[in-house]
């Protein structure tokens, strides 16, 4: 006979005091992993942002080796300096094929924003730069949640880029 067997059911369970001590042992770890991780999302967002704004200045430099540096003052009231500019770079002249044209992605439909909660993209003059939330100005909003992709954007026949 083996010995599970000769076991009563009041002996084949945990006890009240094995499952409590589990329980406080998975609080502690838990608490103890909320205050290592509680800051990551945050910390995250700054990179995207980070990210999104070195994609656009990449942009901006390969379209001033090719074409002209933008010669657009920078505009604080508002951000339709950088929506601008924005589809500047994301557009491709059908009778003058630039290489490289578009210099980012056409596909990526941002909108402006001075809200101070939002992670933010300002233009300087000569760069992009990040508005972290809790910065006043506007600028383009940076999106975590991929909604300002769309189909790419349809240019009117008679766009005309800035800053030339």
């Amino acid at each position: 006979m083996r010995l599970r067997d000769h076991q009563s059911a009041t002996e084949r369970g945990f006890s009240l005091v094995e499952i409590i001590v589990t329980v406080a042992i998975l609080a502690v770890i838990t608490s103890v992993a909320i205050k290592y991780f509680g800051g990551t999302l945050g910390a995250s967002r700054s990179v995207v942002a980070e990210d999104v704004m070195t994609a656009i200045n990449n942009g901006l430099k390969k379209h001033s080796q090719v074409n002209y540096a933008f010669n657009l003052p920078a505009n604080d009231e508002s951000g339709d300096d950088e929506i601008a500019i924005v589809r500047s770079l994301q557009w491709r002249d059908p009778y003058n094929l630039v290489p490289g044209a578009p210099f980012i992605p056409g596909n990526w439909n941002p909108v402006e924003s001075s809200n101070i909660e939002a992670y933010r993209l300002r233009w300087n003059g000569e760069l992009f730069h990040v508005l972290e939330p809790g910065t006043a100005g506007s600028g383009i909003k940076v999106e975590f949640d991929a909604s300002d992709y769309s189909l790419n954007y349809t240019f009117p026949d008679d766009f005309v880029p800035v800053g030339a």
